[in-house]
């Protein structure tokens, strides 16, 4: 296994390296703002020709978004008051999912926190690298994304001075955007333009575009084939001519070189009131497109999908699925929205995929309830890969990128070793709702889970899950907003209660279990905790056998709302008990961390561990709140090990304020800073600690420099003693300073004496 350099400079105390986390870190201000609040960077202003994406034609003033606290509270309520008991006497999904869009209107977005802008920044433009285009003969599917959070419709008609036809503006603001544009007429010429409007009202309009429709051959559906259900078995490109419905399954892929066009129509499945169904067998799946042989270069693209009678029953692993494929050679699936209710449903369920792997610019939306199994391969999903291992070392070619989940009520997407620019909203009605989950093997790579936006809400939900080897999850945005469902939903009396956390790395039992290389960069987490419950940005265990974690650049702003929830943390250091001499460090490296309530927590009620290490770190406090201290210990044993390296504090955050929560008196933390040594190149150098112990010994490099991380003070409760045994920390908002400054630093033959004791030092010999 590979080391990091910043693990190696690290081990031998010479950390060289410096660079700007490139982040603010904003004003705390009021935590519930309305639709004012938001500043406009310097950019906000630019004129459509000057907007860097060069497709802005025009920009328009439009209706802006108006959130009160009367509306905001009423659709905390509405969401909160959801009872799984009620709902499984009888539901609608239309109104189910209404509730959960306004809760997100009135929660999400810049105009509800205007935080998101240090990640969206302050220009609304197109993303021209999110644009996808299918044409087909009486329709288009048309998908693009845009730099901040829209509403969005599309403008189309015959003629470029005519664009008299529109389609619906979405439901509520997104930065990914599926339309389909219906009825147009065969080998026609269309012109269109993509209409985006952000929460403020600023409104922008592409310029004039155009494409020619499609005709033919194809295989028309119905009208060729008979059904439902319609089968599929010889190559070609077939073409649904209209809406259709069907009691059970809709298409059945029997045959390879197939294309099946939706043509912008809606496939109803699963219409009539079935007692059981079997995801095995085409008669009994009531899918809307399933195939269970040997498919090669299929394609799916520009439809819908939507289930049909409430109340049919499934399984953990049952039918009513979308899109259930199984043996699928090169798959693309594109331009698809699927709307489904059932329980335990995954949406598109792909099993043993082969070759190419394409899942892209497709809308998934949940609008059920039911978790009848969350875990593992439970748990229901929008997206389900379930695939043979690459090679170890290898990549597989799988890529899902560009899709809009609007809602699911447990987990999102997973498997992919490549994930990117994909947005999910995670409704949680049970334990461990994870928004994303990489793919996970011994000594296989895990890949990439980049620019992807997570919006967490409800009972248990978690963004990212880990992985065992070689992940990188970088410039992703979390945004989290803690809710109070109280035992509404799938309740589990031993875990956690309303719970949401941004990254994840857990060992389980007595640990062992292997997490190598898992590396964090760039990301924004902002996260706003109600109601008593828990919110984290980090939750990472260390282990004898998790090495090279690394969370890096990234900015992560945690807040309590309310004043009940103060286990509210940007960043928790976790781990296992066991054999804890043995762990190895997780690094946090040029992070900017705020809070008003805890910047970093040692340990809490799911894990403790050691040798949590920050470089560099921002910590901030934001705001006045009574029970904020920036170093909490909360792991009800003794948690230590812990270094702070060349620490900024802002806004009444200090190095010494510490609350030993729920901890023993063993526990500890070490304040330690940078001295940065000139000289002449290649000369002996030596340091001493206050104590008279040698703390490095060396030389300086062939440019008379030596950068050596030293100890300036340990911070541990006011009751710890030398050689005490461990107890509970009575004193818990007392502590005592072990200084291990002045140090004396030799230079060939000459001494001098220096403090490192607020930052970092220079001594010249």
């Amino acid at each position: 296994m590979r080391r990091r350099w910043w693990c190696v400079l690290f081990l031998s105390l010479v950390l060289g390296c410096s660079s700007d986390p490139g982040h603010s870190g904003g004003d705390a201000g009021d935590n519930q703002p309305g639709p004012d609040a938001e500043q406009p960077g310097p950019d906000a202003d630019l004129p459509a020709e000057e907007r860097p994406s060069g497709q802005v034609a025009e920009v328009r003033d439009g209706e802006p978004l108006v959130v009160d606290q009367a509306r905001r509270q009423d659709a905390r309520q509405a969401y909160e008051s959801l009872d799984k008991d009620e709902l499984e006497a009888g539901f609608s999904p239309e109104e189910l999912y209404e509730i959960f869009n306004e809760f997100v209107i009135t929660h999400h977005g810049p105009a509800n926190q205007p935080l998101i802008e240090e990640f969206t920044g302050a220009l609304l433009d197109f993303r021209p690298d999110g644009e996808w285009r299918h044409v087909s003969r009486n329709s288009a599917a048309l998908a693009f994304e845009t730099t901040r959070p829209t509403r969005t419709f599309i403008e189309y008609g015959a003629s470029e001075d005519s664009l008299t036809e529109a389609t619906e503006e979405t439901e509520r603001y997104f930065f990914h955007h599926l339309h389909h544009l219906r009825g147009l007429e065969a080998d026609a010429t269309y012109y269109y333009r993509l209409v985006a409007r952000q929460d403020d009202g600023e409104t922008i309009v592409s310029h004039v575009e155009s494409f020619t429709t499609e005709s033919g051959p194809f295989v028309e559906i119905p009208g060729e084939l008979a059904g439902p259900p319609f089968v599929l078995a010889e190559p070609g490109e077939y073409l649904l001519t209209e809406d259709i419905e069907a009691e059970g399954t809709a298409i059945v892929v029997e045959g390879s070189g197939i294309t099946l066009d939706l043509n912008g129509h809606r496939i109803t499945y699963g219409a009539a009131s079935l007692s059981s169904v079997n995801p095995n067998d085409a008669d009994e799946a009531a899918s809307g497109i399933w195939g269970r042989t040997r498919l090669e270069d299929l394609r799916i693209l520009n439809g819908e999908l939507r289930e049909g009678h409430v109340g049919n029953a499934s399984t953990s692993n049952g039918g009513l699925n979308p899109i259930y494929l199984s043996g699928a050679e090169n798959l693309e699936i594109a331009g698809v929205d699927a709307a489904y209710h059932a329980a335990q449903i995954n949406a598109v369920f792909v099993r043993y995929p082969r070759g190419e792997l394409r899942i892209h610019h497709n809308r998934l939306t949940d609008r059920g309830f039911e978790v009848l199994d969350r875990h593992g391969s439970g748990g229901g999903r929008p997206l389900r890969i379930i695939a043979n291992d690459p090679d170890p070392g290898e990549v597989d070619d799988f890529h899902v990128t560009h899709n809009l989940v609007p809602r699911t009520r447990q987990n999102g997407l997973n498997r992919a070793q490549r994930m990117e620019a994909n947005e999910i909203y995670v409704d949680s009605w049970a334990t461990n709702s994870f928004a994303m989950q990489p793919f996970s093997r011994n000594d296989h790579v895990a890949g990439t889970l980049r620019r992807n936006k997570l919006f967490l809400t409800g009972y248990n939900a978690i963004g990212f899950g880990w992985a065992h080897l070689d992940l990188l999850i970088a410039e992703n945005l979390v945004v989290m907003e803690g809710v109070s469902t109280g035992d509404n939903r799938y309740y589990e009396s031993w875990g956690e209660l309303d719970s949401t956390s941004a990254f994840r790395i857990t060992n389980y039992g007595s640990g062992g279990q292997v997490r190598n290389n898992l590396v964090y960069r760039d990301n924004v987490v902002l996260g706003r905790a109600r109601g008593g419950g828990v919110m984290r940005g980090t939750m990472f265990f260390t282990d004898e056998s998790i090495e090279d974690t690394l969370f890096e650049g990234n900015l992560v702003i945690v807040d309590d709302e309310d004043g009940e929830s103060l286990d509210t943390t940007p960043v928790v250091g976790q781990g296992v008990y066991a054999n804890r001499e043995g762990h190895q460090p997780a690094y946090y490296v040029d992070n900017h961390i705020a809070s008003n309530v805890a910047n970093i927590r040692f340990g809490d009620s799911y894990g403790r561990g050691d040798r949590h290490v920050f470089i560099r770190p921002i910590l901030e406090r934001r705001g006045d709140h009574p029970g904020y201290h920036t170093f909490v210990f909360d792991a009800g044993f003794d948690s230590n090990r812990h270094e702070i390296i060349d620490p900024v504090f802002l806004g009444g955050a200090a190095f010494d304020d510490v609350w030993w929560r729920r901890t023993s008196v063993v526990s500890y933390y070490t304040i330690r800073y940078t001295l940065t040594v000139t000289g002449p190149a290649g000369e002996s150098l030596v340091i001493r600690d206050v104590d008279d112990q040698e703390v490095f010994s060396g030389e300086l490099d062939e440019d008379g420099r030596a950068e050596v991380v030293l100890s300036a003070v340990t911070i541990r409760p006011a009751e710890w003693e030398e050689g005490t045994n461990t107890f509970e920390v009575q004193e818990r908002t007392s502590h005592q300073e072990i200084w291990h400054t002045p140090h004396e630093v030799t230079v060939g033959g000459e001494t001098r004496t220096v403090e490192v004791v607020d930052g970092p030092e220079t001594l010249e010999f």
